[in-house]
């Protein structure tokens, strides 16, 4: 047994040259093996299972982390390097693969219809609808969306919104995890919501007219890659190409909820192929949306503002997000100003 604080040995006493290349082989495998699953389960389709797809969405953390640690004891013991230069080495892919989602990319033009949308995931109507209103007020809101919301939650927060017009999407008897609750600014003019027919966990919901024009907003609630659900999870995201896919729908869309996925995720990179997230154009897509109770630099952002042009070219396009705490709800609210 080696003793604690000794140097790992890559080589016994007496041991053949030949014996002691092989271990470094093996160790050098395994290290690669064990990194590549951990730090970029996507690349060899794992990220759709468990536990692979909740380390896919932690991705940042964990690169940062493991990468860091490496780092450290390959300094400290410079002996153990088959094992943690393969750590590196991935961990610096992983890392090249996020650092470009807290770029920005440069902003819109000038012009268009300013447009503000509120997204939280109201954690089963337990979101502080006080809170939920005073920041829609002091951001100037016209819309909000609020997953896990349901009549409880509108009939709570409408009297908190005078001239505002409110929907669920969810029957009054249900419980509200199973809705979705949006509310339309005077400002945002003649909105009108409906319930889609999807054949989802959670049901949908579709927005438009008034200040959206010809733009079609869809108000989500994904299912959760959780277990008895995560076999459900990739076929969820690939239903949004219905409003992300180049070549289909004409006319701009917008797709805004809880995705329970984050760009690390293949099928969610799969299902908004053709669609712009919000937060990554404005880079701000590492700052975590889940969980609230953890600190702000660790999490995952899975509420997403989706945008896509029409066929001519015009459409949503994001200026700023920004994530803001909401009391009462295990998310943080996303706040996205955008131009029509």
């Amino acid at each position: 047994m080696t003793t604690t604080g000794r140097p790992l040995r890559t080589r016994s006493p007496g041991e053949a040259p030949g014996r002691a290349a092989a271990r470094r082989a093996v160790v050098l495998a395994v290290a690669t093996l064990l990194a590549v699953v951990v730090l970029v389960p996507d690349t060899v389709g794992l990220d759709r299972v468990l536990p692979f797809a909740v380390l896919a969405a932690l991705r940042p953390d964990l690169a940062a982390g493991l990468g860091g640690v490496a780092l450290v004891l390959l300094a400290w013991r410079r002996r153990w390097w088959p094992a943690l230069v393969p750590v590196l080495v991935v961990a610096a892919v992983a890392g090249a693969v996020v650092v470009p989602r807290a770029v920005a990319a440069p902003a819109p033009p000038p012009g268009g219809t300013a447009l503000t949308v509120l997204e939280l995931n109201a954690f089963e109507g337990h979101a502080d609808p006080r809170a939920i209103a005073a920041l829609a007020r002091s951001q100037g809101a016209d819309l909000i969306v609020l997953p896990e919301s349901g009549e409880r939650m509108r009939a709570r927060l409408a009297p908190l919104l005078p001239g505002w017009r409110t929907w669920t999407n969810a029957p009054p008897s249900a419980p509200d995890v199973r809705g979705i609750v949006v509310a339309a600014a005077p400002r945002a003019g003649d909105v009108t919501a409906r319930r889609l027919d999807t054949d989802t966990r959670y049901p949908w919901a579709e927005v438009t007219g008034g200040i959206l024009g010809p733009t079609r907003l869809v108000a989500v609630h994904l299912v959760s890659p959780v277990p008895g659900w995560v076999s459900y999870w990739p076929g969820e995201l690939e239903m949004l190409r219905q409003w992300c896919a180049p070549g289909g729908d004409p006319t701009p869309a917008m797709v805004v909820g809880d995705l329970n996925a984050t760009g690390d995720h293949s099928a969610f990179r799969a299902g908004t192929a053709g669609c712009t997230d919000a937060a990554t154009a404005t880079g701000g897509s590492l700052v975590p949306t889940w969980r609230s109770s953890f600190p702000r630099w660790f999490g995952a952002q899975i509420d997403h503002v989706l945008t896509r042009p029409g066929a001519d070219g015009s459409g949503p396009r994001a200026r700023s997000t920004e994530v803001v705490a909401v009391p009462g709800s295990d998310h943080r609210a996303l706040l996205t100003r955008l131009r029509l």
